[in-house]
């Protein structure tokens, strides 16, 4: 027996330790409820341990071979009809529950990040990948490894009471959210041609709230994520003269300093905005004016109007700047992740759901819109969708980064975030399977 055999059974059973000792929660006030509460106890050490074998081997981007095939191999062994291929991992598993009512889905995203992991954990990822040229670690540093836990873990409950379940479920398995679209790619190669859900829900762990902790936004919760590549060129010439050319550098420099103006001078201090230069790059040499610049930068704001506001307002900024120096240029602009906005009737019934299962509205965080992107928002260009965040603060830590690599998760949010979705989504299909049939 290998030494980490030995050690994941006990970092189980403190796990859950850990939970019995959480505050208890509303107990069930239905069948159904006190089902998938049951059912939630009994997977919960064969969720953890899923956990833990996918934390210990991730993949990245959409290449995720390994991880998509414990997704579809778990959906089949629970009956649903498992279709596969969708941005080249991605796997959708298909709940046919035992009444007519809506199609509704829940989303967990499978990549990893290219980040060494620098923690102690028992089941803690040594494995290495060659990105651009370079080798890298590979580590769950976003929870992903959580959200799929989770969505295998929703999926055997409801599972397990789908002949009380009206509609249909679809549990969509998503690759590439860090690097590669995925979301959008998974809906261009017809993940949803013949099923279309007529809601979206998911979770993303929290790196400011503890296990047993859901926080929540409705409306927008995270920003456009857009950005451009700016070229200003020039003919060079001597440092010793710089008037026999245009200085790439100087307009790139009034470029950088006047986009700030934008943000605290044009755009309502209501819009959110930032705007970020992150990449400069010019010149070989200290007496040379070099023949070109190249700045990068990323644009984030809410929702479409304000996007393509800051697109105009950018390109006339820098077409004005170029040209009164006499540079030529290349703007390249580039619209990316759109926000996530949370549909505020669907957040409405989440929370209403969520207070009853977590005990208390205390345990419900409500939470400002991040700068952040999650390209969870291509699923809301189909339907309303929610996305909640669930707490993962380790109990000896107030807080912990994710995209960092010593980011560690409180796997007592495993079972929680499990029953809390699945009677979410219940609740969601009794409601909506009730008022189509009043209309």
């Amino acid at each position: 027996m290998t030494k980490r055999s030995i050690a994941v059974p006990a970092f189980i059973l403190a796990v859950l330790v850990f939970i019995s000792l959480l505050p208890a929660a509303t107990s069930p006030s239905t069948p159904l409820e006190k089902k998938v509460k049951a059912m939630t106890d009994k997977l919960t050490p064969e969720l953890i341990a899923i956990r833990d074998d996918i934390h210990c081997h991730p993949e990245l981007g959409l290449d995720l071979p390994r991880t998509s095939a414990i997704v579809a191999d778990y959906f089949r062994k629970l009956g649903l009809e498992v279709r596969t291929g969708y941005a080249k991992s991605g796997v959708l598993g298909i709940l046919k529950g035992g009444k007519p009512g809506p199609v509704t889905a829940m989303r967990g995203d499978m990549d990893a990040l290219p980040i060494t992991e620098e923690t102690d954990l028992p089941f803690a990822s040594k494995d290495k990948a060659i990105v651009e040229g370079r080798e890298t670690g590979v580590m769950h540093a976003c929870g992903h490894d959580i959200h799929t836990t989770m969505l295998l873990g929703v999926a055997a409950v409801l599972a397990s009471v789908k002949a009380d379940i009206p509609g249909t479920i679809v549990f969509v398995a998503q690759p590439g959210e860090e690097c590669c679209g995925g979301a959008s790619l998974m809906i261009e190669d017809g993940a949803f041609r013949d099923i279309v859900p007529s809601a979206f829900f998911a979770y993303h762990v929290d790196d400011t709230l503890k296990a047993g902790k859901v926080g929540y936004t409705s409306g927008f919760m995270t920003a456009n994520v857009d950005g451009f590549t700016l070229e200003i060129k020039s003919e060079g010439c001597h440092g010793a003269s710089p008037w026999s050319c245009v200085d790439p550098i100087v307009v790139g420099a009034q470029v950088v300093t006047a986009l700030q103006t934008i943000v605290s001078r044009e755009i309502n201090v209501q819009n959110n905005t930032v705007i970020t230069v992150g990449s400069f790059h010019s010149g070989t040499a200290p007496n040379i004016i070099p023949r070109s610049a190249k700045l990068e930068a990323t644009v984030r704001n809410y929702g479409e109007d304000q996007r393509q506001i800051l697109k105009d307002k950018i390109s006339r900024l820098v077409k004005g700047i170029c040209e009164a120096a006499g540079a030529p240029f290349d703007l390249a602009y580039e619209f990316g992740t759109p926000s996530v906005y949370n549909d505020p009737a669907l957040v409405r019934d989440a929370l209403a759901t969520a207070e009853h299962v977590l005990g208390s509205k205390t345990a419900l965080v409500e939470q400002k819109p991040e700068m952040g992107g999650e390209d969870f928002s291509f699923f809301g260009t189909i339907a309303p969708a929610v996305m909640l965040n669930l707490g993962v603060v380790p109990p000896d830590r107030e807080a912990t980064a994710v995209h960092s690599p010593t980011f560690m998760a409180d796997e007592a949010g495993i079972p929680i975030g499990v029953n809390l979705m699945a009677d979410i989504i219940l609740d969601h299909q009794v409601k909506a399977a009730k008022t189509k049939t009043a209309k």
